[in-house]
């Protein structure tokens, strides 16, 4: 008797932790094929968790090494079953593909064709995959992966009302737009000239 009461105490404790317990579970990142170093890993995993702790909108990141090993459709299939809501941000290095799952109600919180914009003034994601950006293709994907991630999560917070400690913030985003736009007027001039004196 004395042992069955005993190994009874520990439930309130358990069931007074138990939304910390499953916060603690979730992974946001489902899928890394070395891709994302460990920081960024770390800063993904610290802001989906703040998000879904304030806004119950989990926000999934997938980066395959290949399409064909592992399908956005595999993926999407186990994330339904347990997400009603949802967004999952899926990349693939082969053949180099990105693109921006999510339920019905989710669609509402964020701008799909912004975020995958090819426009360097618009969009977060395809302008830093463009070879033009960087000749590194690690460090492309590490940037485009993060700052797409961090443009969904922002644009969830801000519909849902939800103030983010976790956020990198708009002023960053805001000077990288605007270095990445400069360059690419440059870039965009030195063809014109090219084009003009041909």
């Amino acid at each position: 008797v004395d042992f069955s009461k005993r190994a009874l105490r520990p439930f309130p404790f358990l069931i007074l932790f138990s939304p910390i317990l499953l916060f603690a579970q979730i992974h946001f990142i489902l899928v890394n094929d070395a891709i994302m170093p460990s920081k960024e890993v770390e800063k993904i995993e610290q802001m989906g968790y703040e998000l879904y702790e304030k806004t119950k909108v989990p926000v999934f990141v997938a980066a395959v090494a290949e399409l064909n090993t592992t399908r956005p459709v595999d993926i999407l299939r186990t994330v339904q079953k347990e997400y009603p809501t949802y967004i999952l941000l899926y990349f693939s290095v082969k053949p180099t593909a990105v693109n921006i799952f999510a339920s019905k109600d989710a669609e509402k919180l964020i701008d799909i064709d912004q975020i995958l914009s090819p426009l360097p003034w618009r969009g977060t994601i395809k302008p830093v995959m463009s070879p033009a950006f960087s000749k590194n293709e690690k460090v492309k994907y590490e940037a485009a992966l993060f700052n797409g991630y961090a443009d969904i999560v922002d644009q969830v917070a801000e519909s849902r009302g939800a103030n983010l400690t976790s956020s990198v913030g708009s002023g960053s985003k805001t000077s990288f737009q605007i270095v990445r736009t400069i360059f690419y007027a440059i870039l965009a001039f030195v063809v014109l000239q090219f084009v003009l004196k041909r």
